[in-house]
């Protein structure tokens, strides 16, 4: 039969999807819970693969109608699998489609330091993202939530938006990470983070893509909607992460999971507790 054969087969073999949630954390949270009612692939010209039941080993949840997660306790390579095992037709989907249950603290909230819990919502209920390509056989994305950029405080109606900023769809046998430590020395050692009330706070990772970038063009958060004047060389980060403390050896440390593969610059703010998710701050990078 020959080649021509054997990769007709190959072709001809479904894809297997299994799909994880991960997160990129921010500080002074202590939780961040989406209620998740159904999870959809959408292509043209064909009908949607809608998962709406959901077995997930980790929750202790066999074919329940919807599924919450903590975004805080997946953080950088850790990621729950929320679908497993889905057969689909191997092609491009153009949208992954999550749909979060709102408009009720019960389901999707926000516990802040002071153990105060807000809503979060999304807004028309779903979260659009680009869709993967999948191809025959065994494969895994993961969703990876950057809450830096993805979870923006309402004051005026004092609770959280989770947007689709800063998130990313990626397949996780081309996906790249990176991890490491900051000495704690200068999380408050440095002008202006001396004067931090908390040491702690306020410490973040930021990763650029690109190599030999000019340290003043390396910005904070925003977005296309910063009512601040953004500089015309300012270069918005590609991920934010905080620091974690490793509670057996007291060091400081980050990780970022699920990038995609290629040159990055890192950069370490001490003074980054204000970065706004929408408004360009000017928040010094690297402190």
């Amino acid at each position: 039969c020959g080649f021509d054969c054997i990769n007709d087969r190959n072709n001809n073999r479904p894809a297997v999807l299994d799909l994880g949630f991960s997160d990129e954390s921010v500080d002074l949270l202590k939780q961040v819970v989406i209620e998740v009612d159904s999870i959809i692939l959408r292509r043209t010209g064909v009908e949607d693969v809608v998962v709406d039941t959901f077995t997930i080993e980790e929750l202790n949840l066999i074919d329940s109608d919807s599924f919450q997660l903590d975004l805080l306790q997946y953080q950088g390579l850790n990621q729950l699998l929320v679908i497993t095992g889905l057969e689909l037709q191997s092609a491009s989907y153009a949208e992954l489609r999550v749909n979060v249950l709102g408009g009720d603290i019960n389901r999707s909230y926000v516990q802040e330091s002071d153990d105060i819990i807000k809503q979060l919502n999304v807004a028309g209920g779903v979260l659009v993202l680009p869709g993967p390509s999948v191809s025959a056989g065994e494969q895994q994305f993961t969703v990876a939530f950057s809450l830096a950029q993805a979870l923006l405080y309402r004051q005026a109606s004092d609770d959280y938006l989770l947007t689709t900023e800063g998130i990313r769809v990626m397949n996780n046998a081309t996906a790249a990470s990176v991890s490491g430590r900051v000495d704690s020395s200068l999380f408050d050692t440095v002008t202006p983070c001396d004067a931090k009330n908390d040491p702690e706070s306020g410490n973040r990772i930021y990763l650029y893509r690109d190599h030999g970038l000019l340290p003043e063009d390396l910005a904070d958060v925003y977005t296309a909607d910063s009512s601040n004047a953004v500089p015309a060389a300012a270069r918005a980060p590609y991920a934010v992460a905080a620091m974690d403390e490793d509670t057996l050896t007291g060091r400081w440390q980050y990780a970022l999971g699920f990038i995609a593969a290629g040159d990055y610059t890192l950069a370490f703010s001490c003074d980054a507790a204000d970065d706004d998710p929408v408004n360009y701050d000017g928040i010094v990078i690297p402190l």
